[in-house]
């Protein structure tokens, strides 16, 4: 089999800290609080002045990739500005990681943006594609020598949701026309930056890290049950990835949301990341506004989620109809009993090798996250990390027991599948 990458994902705005964007911008205005939340960001976890030292943990973690996001408003706080110093201390980071034989997996947009761009060319415009183009073009011949995997959007239907249906994201429009029309404005400037990478270096791989969920109707017996059930699968899970094969992007939920636009995708992306958390239930609901109802039926993590594992089988097999090889980008779970982290990452990752086994084109897995984050609207009380950050001890590092758990498995499944392809190329 080809390389496997193994690996953690972070994203910038999420732990660099010393940053001012839309998000530290609702926050101030008190927006979150008007929601009725109040995630509080003080510098994430400080990794923008203490990156060396998080790189020194990937390496000790034995991981041979790193999927990390760049911060649009650091790099460009003005529309027409540039910041320099901002980029050098990224082409610092790519380097230390390639001196380390870490290989870089550069994510472009991960949720955050200037303050400026809602204003200016919010996504439900279409100058949009264009001002983001335009900053992605910098960093693409920035980095052109350097990065072989860009995930241009990380779950674009998760943000356009948070948005423009709840609007609990800037620019928190609640209105399901215009998350339709930044859905697709935001495939469009895909398409526009795999053309320029792919002009720039035909190598280059290039994917969306989109956000999968199992959907489980909860009465087999009951038709609607069934029929809430696909609606739902159809939008959240197919409708991107089938948009690339008919280039059309096609949203039915009756009573809610009808949408229809031509949008020439022609297929081209050349992996598709998988991040996947959890497992949903559905259920009919007799309602003229809303008949879809969907929940949790057994929270087990400090998110309320639901843990299970043989659902990264059922969506890696799903994914793999499209004929796209498959990176696992984000799989992770918010709990303070490591017991029940190594767990996870132990069923889950014997669901991935089953897939492999099975000829599925899975190429990489990445657990979310390296270290404990800020995590959206949920602040800094969930910790992901494989890493403790003691924000009452000066962000202070300590690896939790699956930091060490984790570093054992890879070295056993690249034993696993060092043996497998041997035995496949016997066949």
């Amino acid at each position: 089999m080809k390389k496997f990458f193994w690996g953690v994902a972070t994203s910038s705005f999420q732990i660099e800290g010393h940053i001012e964007n839309d998000f530290t911008e609702w926050e101030k205005e008190g927006k979150f609080k008007k929601a009725g939340l109040e995630p509080i960001y003080d510098n994430g976890t400080n990794h923008w002045l203490i990156w060396k030292d998080d790189f020194d943990l990937l390496k000790e973690l034995g991981v041979n990739a790193y999927r990390f996001s760049l911060e649009w408003a650091r790099i460009q706080p003005k529309i027409n500005q540039f910041s320099e110093k901002a980029l050098d201390q990224y082409d610092r980071m790519v380097d230390y990681l390639l001196k380390n034989e870490i290989e870089p997996f550069l994510t472009l947009h991960h949720f955050t943006h200037p303050i400026w761009f809602h204003e200016f060319s919010p996504w439900h415009n279409d100058n949009s594609i264009e001002i983001f183009y335009n900053y992605v073009e910098k960093i693409v011949m920035r980095f052109k020598d350097r990065i072989k995997f860009w995930i241009t959007f990380n779950e674009p239907l998760v943000w356009v949701m948070a948005g423009y249906g709840e609007g609990n994201f800037p620019p928190g429009i609640k209105n399901p026309e215009m998350m339709m029309i930044a859905l697709s404005n935001i495939l469009e400037a895909h398409k526009k930056i795999y053309d320029l990478i792919k002009s720039i270096n035909s190598d280059a791989k290039i994917g969306i890290a989109n956000h999968f969920i199992v959907f489980k109707n909860e009465r087999d017996w009951f038709l609607l049950d069934k029929a809430v059930r696909n609606r739902i699968d159809q939008f959240f899970n197919r409708m991107i990835p089938d948009a690339f094969v008919t280039n059309k992007l096609i949203a039915n939920l009756p009573t809610i949301l009808k949408f229809e636009r031509e949008i020439e995708l022609d297929n081209k992306i050349d992996f598709w990341g998988v991040n996947y958390y959890y497992r949903l239930f559905t259920k009919f609901k007799l309602s003229l506004d809303n008949p879809f109802h969907f929940y949790t039926k057994h929270p087990e993590t400090d998110t309320g989620w639901e843990i299970y594992p043989k659902g990264i089988l059922k969506i890696l097999k799903m994914i793999s109809n499209y004929g796209k090889p498959i990176i696992i980008t984000e799989n992770g779970i918010a709990i303070n009993n490591e017991e029940v982290r190594k767990k996870f990452l132990k069923k889950h990752l014997k669901f991935v090798y089953k897939a492999i086994k099975d000829n599925i084109d899975v190429r990489g897995y990445f657990y979310w996250s390296l270290t404990d984050n800020y995590e959206w609207l949920y602040g800094k009380s969930k910790r992901f990390g494989l890493i403790f950050v003691d924000y009452e001890s000066n962000y202070k590092r300590i690896p939790k027991e699956s930091f060490y758990f984790y570093r054992e498995l890879i070295h056993n499944y690249s034993q696993k599948f060092k043996t497998l392809a041997e035995k496949k190329s016997i066949k």
